[in-house]
């Protein structure tokens, strides 16, 4: 089956357009979620899109069956299976690379877009074409209820600008960036610019990717929820981390960070960054690792070095590129819960 699909994509180049925007979607063994992403595509707005999804699984999983009703629904579902590795990382790059929209949408398949998510992209697209990436805010949907996230603001980041900021923690954080709130320029993707493997770096490849986007141009960010992002209890990479090892991975992200920037003047070195998020995590870690530990994290706070990364931190947040648009009003609703 897998061939039939190929072999449609393949007649396809020379018969149909180039789509404006390529939602690659890379799924396992999450066949409700994902039939859940993929109806959220296809209630947009916005209809010059292509679907391309990647099955880690292949034909011999629950989900296949599903993705295979959909693609023989529409045309503009493809569906393929992941030969380049297992794993999220070659997962995602085998969706990517198969993408021949102008912009690739990521979307990971525990997560769903909202209303109006891919025009509101696509108008952004058109208007700076030449932005390495775009990234917008995410409602948060949590095993308590959804945490929506507004606002109208569009910022614009240079890759300098952009890095100095996944280096504070600074607005990227607080919008949440995740791989399903990017919309990537597809000439990035297309150039090289893929997932990767760093090190002994696991729970932290997003962040990594996120570097890399950031060296090949501009950011354009989006201060409005246009993804629903699923935190509730499931198996994903991101639950998986343990805090010894997300500190670690975070030592060696801010490590490459650092030797990324161009201008390093004023700003905190990698470890004292680490324990100044060592703080900022406490609040969600408390109950859920030994008193010690959070003793010892406590008192980084006394540091007079990580007092100010914490307040770069929080200058950042606030003191983002001044907004060069405005969104206009945009409706959200959760037909998709």
């Amino acid at each position: 089956m897998d061939q039939l699909y190929a072999e449609r994509f393949d007649s396809s180049q020379s018969s149909e357009h180039r789509p404006f925007i390529s939602v690659a979607i890379p799924t396992f063994r999450r066949p409700e979620m994902v039939r859940r992403a993929i109806e959220s595509v296809l209630q947009q707005e916005h209809a010059d899109w292509e679907m391309v999804i990647s099955d880690d699984e292949g034909p011999e999983g629950a989900s296949w069956i599903i993705l295979s009703e959909h693609a023989r629904n529409d045309p503009r579902i493809r569906v393929i299976e992941n030969h380049r590795g297992r794993g999220q990382v070659e997962n995602t790059n085998n969706a990517m690379l198969a993408c021949r929209g102008d912009w690739i949408k990521v979307l990971h398949d525990d997560d769903w877009l909202t209303p109006g998510s891919l025009a509101t992209f696509a108008e952004l697209a058109r208007t700076y074409p030449t932005a390495a990436f775009m990234t917008s805010t995410s409602h948060l949907v949590q095993d308590s209820g959804i945490k929506y996230r507004r606002g109208h603001q569009i910022y614009l980041y240079s890759g300098q600008q952009c890095l100095t900021d996944l280096y504070l923690a600074g607005k990227t954080r607080l919008l949440g960036i995740v791989p399903s709130t990017l919309l990537i320029n597809g000439k990035v993707i297309r150039s090289g610019c893929l997932m990767r493997n760093y090190k002994s770096i696991s729970w932290g490849v997003d962040q990594l990717f996120f570097l890399d986007l950031a060296c090949q141009g501009d950011m354009v960010a989006i201060d409005d929820g246009l993804v629903f992002y699923d935190t509730t209890n499931h198996a994903s990479i991101t639950a998986l981390g343990s805090f010894p090892q997300i500190d670690q991975e975070t030592i060696e992200l801010k490590h490459l960070a650092w030797s990324l920037l161009e201008d390093k003047r004023g700003l905190p070195d990698p470890e004292t960054m680490v324990r100044a998020l060592r703080v900022a995590r406490l609040r969600t870690r408390i109950l859920q690792q030994p008193l010690s530990a959070t003793i010892r994290d406590a008192l980084q706070i006394l540091r007079p070095s990580v007092l100010k990364a914490a307040n770069l931190a929080i200058r950042a947040w606030s003191r983002a590129p001044g907004a060069i648009a405005t969104l206009p009003g945009i409706a959200h609703c959760t037909d998709f819960l």
